[in-house]
């Protein structure tokens, strides 16, 4: 067996990322996954007619070219961003209770909030203030926990510290009355919380965004070898 300088075991977004990485340095790799495709949780799977995807179905952290986000710039170090298409996209989710509510979010931050209020006006400044909280905590989130900032702390940021392990249900209930309202919020509250909304979120032109982790093996050539 030949020898590596490094073995990545699993290819999902974060084993592809590592072992790119490894190789664009110039070291010698091996990725190991026992699956028969790539991707981890970032894939998809066919039953009948129809083509479920396991967990992504939106990137965020994209961004826009005159405003990069994390994930642009890493995919641009990566030198894959160049090799797929990526489409800006219009709506975030539909939340139904039939016979009670049935919403369309926009992917904007406004459109989100307007739609909202629209449908319950009585929350209007409750609303409001929601989303001014969700900016200030995702802003202060990308600094703590991503940029691992060595000055964190509760007096810098405040929010952050004050929300980031506070149960959802309490924090809807500090803002809101309507439990509709309530509902709506919360189906995205384990996935993104609303950040999402917050910044453009994106769709791969073709096929699922779940297959989006196959775009990293097209870096031409392949720079590693891997087993499955």
């Amino acid at each position: 067996m030949p020898d590596y300088d490094g073995v990545v075991i699993g290819a999902g977004n974060g084993g592809l990322t590592a072992a790119l990485s490894l190789a664009r340095k110039g070291l010698k790799v091996l990725l190991l996954e026992r699956h028969n495709i790539p991707g981890g949780c970032a894939t998809s799977f066919v039953r009948g007619r129809f083509e479920f995807e396991v967990a992504l179905h939106q990137l965020s952290g994209m961004g826009t070219e005159k405003k990069p986000g994390p994930l642009r710039g890493i995919l641009g170090e990566l030198g894959v961003l160049d090799k797929v298409e990526f489409v800006e996209m219009e709506n975030l989710y539909r939340f139904v209770i039939p016979g009670e509510c049935d919403l369309t979010l926009k992917a904007e931050r406004r459109a989100v909030e307007q739609t909202l209020q629209d449908k319950f006006p009585e929350e209007r400044e409750s609303i409001t203030r929601f989303f001014n909280l969700v900016y200030k905590f995702c802003t202060e989130m990308v600094s703590v926990a991503f940029l691992r900032d060595p000055q964190a702390s509760w007096e810098k940021y405040p929010t952050y510290f004050k929300y980031a392990l506070k149960p959802s249900q309490k924090i809807l209930d500090e803002y809101f009355q309507n439990p509709f309202l309530k509902a709506v919020l919360s189906a995205y509250w384990g996935y993104t919380r609303h950040g999402c909304c917050l910044s453009a979120t994106w769709r791969l032109s073709s096929g699922p965004t779940s297959n989006s982790s196959h775009f990293i093996l097209k870096a031409p050539p392949r720079p590693f070898p891997m087993v499955s």
